[in-house]
């Protein structure tokens, strides 16, 4: 197998950032501009809109929105809109936080609650619980909005596809590992028979010092059985280096900046394999 991750040098990396900038496919997203005040539920326009700038640097929301659209009389659907510095960190928010249920309505009072996530944002659709507003109508809405995209983001699809454990998907924004991280880490989980392993790539490029600083916290260890590489970091997660029952890991920044990581309860040769699968993957998508 030919590992990608050996291949770039400063020199060609410069080459390469050179050929990006000049070339539409590594240009970077722009930012489409939204104005609330027309944006339509069905052919209802909102009351005037209330933006909420947020300026906490400890916090990934940067943004909320609140819409009031009058659909009938007696009759008004209330949304809010929190938005994120990009949609990691929505979906993070969104599966981790514990206050959604998906597409299941939640009953709160005399009101009924349903929340969509669509990239960079969590919409709240709150309207009175004898007024069920269908599913389709709220996702159709949703879709109105300037540069929609849905789903999952892509970077997830650069991860390994074969033994995907389905449902073991996580976003960990602040925490890797049990250790405080400064860069969001998309992880899946993976099973073959009784082999169970997880591979976790950064979700943009990192900072050098970004990585080192969460690396040196890993507990090191020296791997038995295969060529030790100097760019790789060596750990386990728990127990100790010699048992069957410990958690053995690598680490790697690839050229670029992006960092990968595998972790499982495997013995270092196909921990090794493993993790050259995954950071050809990474190294090779362009999300």
């Amino acid at each position: 197998m030919i590992k990608f991750t050996k291949i770039l040098r400063p020199a060609a990396l410069l080459a390469l950032a050179a050929f990006c900038a000049a070339t539409t496919g590594c240009k970077e997203e722009e930012v489409v501009p939204v104005n609330y005040g027309e944006i339509y539920y069905k052919s209802i326009r909102p009351s005037t809109p209330v933006v909420n700038e947020l300026n906490n640097p400890d916090t990934s929301l940067t943004k909320t929105i609140s819409l009031r659209y009058k659909v009938t009389e007696g009759d008004t659907l209330d949304v809010t809109i929190l938005e994120f510095q990009s949609d990691v960190y929505a979906l993070d928010y969104y599966m981790n936080s514990g206050k959604f249920q998906g597409s299941a309505p939640i009953l709160r009072g005399d009101y009924l609650e349903q929340s969509i996530r669509a990239d960079e944002r969590i919409f709240i659709f709150k309207h009175d619980s004898f007024r069920r507003y269908e599913r389709v109508d709220l996702e159709n809405f949703v879709r109105r909005f300037p540069g929609y995209r849905g789903g999952f983001p892509q970077a997830f699809l650069s991860l390994p596809f074969e033994h995907r454990e389905q449902g073991r998907t996580s976003i960990q924004t602040k925490n890797f590992l049990g250790l405080d991280s400064k860069f969001p880490v998309l992880v899946q989980s993976y099973r073959d028979g009784g082999l169970r392993w997880n591979v976790a790539r950064s979700w943009d490029l990192v900072s050098t010092e970004n990585y080192e600083e969460w690396a040196s916290k890993l507990h090191k260890t020296e791997p038995k059985g295969i060529a030790v590489d100097n760019e790789c970091v060596y750990f386990t997660v728990d127990g100790f280096a010699d048992s069957e029952f410990v958690s053995r890991g690598i680490a790697q920044q690839l050229a670029g900046g992006r960092v990968v990581v595998v972790w499982g309860y495997l013995d270092w040769f196909d921990l090794e394999r493993k993790f050259f699968t995954a950071a050809d993957r990474v190294f090779g998508a362009r999300y």
